[in-house]
């Protein structure tokens, strides 16, 4: 049975609408490395990768903050709460870190008749159809973009906030520009309270044109928050070489008793993910 996809709401969809893509100013691509023998170029490059994905990680909280108050101020000012917009961390079966969803009210009252229809339907009992709901969906998500577009027109608030947000996509897509040669990882230190979702290791990864090697530390590892495209994961070990389908929104675990282990990801270049591993 057909679904309609998880991630419920494109803002930047929204502003193509509107016609503000072009409004924002984004920021200069980062810079070039110094120019020098190998050996100091070398380590100019590592420094400035270092530079590049906390800037990156930076700008990717800054996007996700405008989107939010976005939704925020429309919920305010938006006169029907079936519209109203929020978002919020959905577990997933497969995978130790959960999926960003923002929905409307409205969206998720009919994936909730959704659900119910399609249980209805594996017991071969009488109701509405899954497909005719998801109909129904689109139509809601057609609604809602139409309400945005209206208050937006309408709320200087709303009219700056969705600038803020194309600035701050904007700079991050200069930031993820370019096809660097080699793969950059910054690992990222426990806070107070550890790592999120209790990982062991956590990486931020920005691929380059040769693939990432990780030597694991853990048997359980996922990538999330992809901005791109992963091609390809292998796992080579003691015991042999493994080819892995990447899905999104799955953990992986390595077979009992291979050891030695270093995953190789394959990915477009300048994609941005990161890399857990559990216990």
């Amino acid at each position: 049975m057909p679904r309609a996809p998880t991630r419920v709401l494109a803002l930047a969809a929204l502003c193509g609408a509107l016609g503000v893509a072009g409004t924002a100013m984004g920021q200069e691509p980062p810079g070039q490395t110094k120019a020098g023998a190998k050996s100091d170029a070398a380590a100019e490059d590592a420094r400035d990768e270092i530079v590049v994905l906390g800037r990156i990680n930076e700008l990717r909280t800054e996007v996700q903050r405008t989107e939010e108050a976005f939704y925020d101020r429309f919920n305010q000012i938006n006169g029907d709460h079936k519209f109203d917009v929020h978002c919020r961390l959905e577990p997933l079966i497969n995978s130790h870190i959960p999926r960003r969803v923002c929905a409307s009210n409205a969206w998720h009252d009919v994936d909730a008749k959704i659900g119910a229809a399609s249980l209805r339907e594996a017991r071969g009992e009488l109701g509405s159809s899954p497909d005719s709901l998801v109909t129904e969906q689109a139509y809601a998500q057609k609604e809602l973009t139409d309400a945005m577009r209206r208050a937006t027109a309408q709320d200087p608030q709303l009219q700056q906030d969705i600038v803020r947000f194309v600035a701050a996509k904007r700079a991050l897509e200069a930031q993820m520009a370019g096809q660097p040669r080699h793969s950059a990882a910054q690992q990222i230190q426990p806070g107070a309270s550890g790592l999120p979702y209790e990982a062991r290791a956590l990486f931020v990864v920005r691929a380059g044109k040769e693939p990432w090697t990780h030597s694991l530390t853990q048997r359980t590892f996922t990538i999330a928050n992809v901005a791109g495209e992963i091609r390809n994961l292998d796992l080579h070990c003691e015991q042999g070489q493994r080819a892995i389908q990447y899905q999104d929104g799955v953990d992986w675990t390595v077979p009992q008793g291979w050891t030695g282990c270093a995953l190789v990801v394959g990915a477009e270049p300048a994609t941005m993910y990161n890399f857990y591993e559990f216990e």
